[in-house]
């Protein structure tokens, strides 16, 4: 099955329109024509079955035959991860994040973050590839790099929050404290780790400090440890 994505979607009309990369893909890769049945995502939870109507070099016009609409209730994972210095380190990350399933990315910069450029546009095309490749329907949210600082100040007010922390202290597990059907925030941070400021200012701001076990993680492996954790307690 070859899932494709769209945007361009009119409900009142039935119809889909696939441009850009997406028709390219449809028309000159798979070489679809026009009668052929095609499944396309909104990444918002729905999936459409559709017939190909008409197709030319620029875009394809599909009518919509039916829609799958999957589960809006299901709890939601948001990641607040470093930059790492290497960029397709980060985009490893972005991938395989989107293809276990979650719903917010947000790079942030610490005080231990190396430097580092991430292209926002080229990251969200990862994502459409992941979200399609894993046959998900959910294309996650990615924000722009923000601070530390910011980040926990913003979500002060949410529930579950957790500040992941390679500190030899006798913090719960992840797993410990996640509670299924339930949304959770986890920040990630760094290779250097959090300094403590940032660690005492987070636990100050409602985000309880977890271990993720007994060894040390790179950066985008802990996220993915992260997102693995949530999934299987809400298997």
């Amino acid at each position: 099955m070859n899932l494709f994505y769209s945007n361009n979607i009119d409900n009142d009309k039935g119809q889909i329109s696939l441009t850009d990369q997406e028709n390219r893909h449809l028309i000159r890769v798979l070489r679809k024509s026009i009668g052929e049945v095609i499944s396309v995502t909104d990444g918002i939870g729905n999936i459409y079955k559709c017939e190909i109507t008409n197709t030319d070099k620029t875009s394809s016009t599909l009518s919509i035959i039916n829609i799958d609409k999957n589960d809006s209730n299901f709890p939601k994972l948001s990641i607040a991860i470093s930059l790492t210095k290497k960029t397709n380190r980060f985009e490893w990350f972005l991938e395989k994040a989107t293809e276990i399933g979650i719903h917010e990315i947000t790079p942030i910069i610490s005080e231990h973050t190396e430097k580092s450029n991430l292209n926002i546009d080229r990251s969200n095309k990862l994502l459409v590839s992941a979200m399609k490749q894993s046959l998900r329907s959910r294309l996650p949210i990615l924000n722009t790099p923000t601070s530390f600082e910011d980040y926990v100040s913003e979500k002060k007010c949410a529930e579950n929050n957790f500040i992941a922390t390679c500190r030899k202290n006798n913090y719960s597990l992840l797993e410990e404290k996640l509670i299924k059907g339930s949304p959770a925030n986890v920040i990630i941070g760094p290779e250097g780790g959090f300094s403590k400021n940032e660690l005492n200012f987070a636990k100050n701001t409602n985000f309880m400090p977890i271990s993720l076990g007994n060894y040390r993680y790179r950066t985008e492996t802990a996220g993915i440890s992260v997102c693995m954790i949530f999934s299987l307690i809400n298997k």
